[in-house]
C-alpha cells in the first residue's frame, strides 16, 4: 500500500511538472532497462502520465474494497483517504 502511495505521488509531480512547461518545451524520456532519452512530446508524456495515474486509482480501489468487506467493524481505522486524479 505504501509503494502505491509513492508511486501515485510521483506521478502527481510529474503531471504538475508537465503542465508548468513552456509551449514547445523539450522533453525527454528514458528508454526502458537504459540509460538512453529520447526527445518526445510534452503532450504524448501528460497522456501517458494521466493514463498510469487512472491505472493507479483502479488498483487502489481494488486494494482497498477487499479491505472494507473483510473489516466491517473497524471502517475508520486504518484507511487512508483515496487520491483524487489531477488534484
Amino acid at each position: 500500500m505504501e509503494n502505491q502511495n509513492h508511486k501515485f505521488q510521483e506521478q502527481k509531480v510529474l503531471e504538475t511538472e508537465l503542465a508548468s512547461l513552456k509551449k514547445g518545451a523539450k522533453v525527454y524520456k528514458q528508454q526502458q532497462n537504459s540509460n538512453v532519452f529520447f526527445q518526445t512530446k510534452a503532450e504524448e508524456v501528460m497522456k501517458e502520465c494521466k493514463n498510469t495515474m487512472e491505472g493507479l486509482i483502479k488498483e487502489y480501489k481494488s486494494l482497498e474494497k477487499p479491505e472494507c468487506e473483510n473489516d466491517t467493524e473497524n471502517d475508520d481505522a486504518d484507511t487512508e483517504p483515496i487520491p483524487e486524479a489531477g488534484s
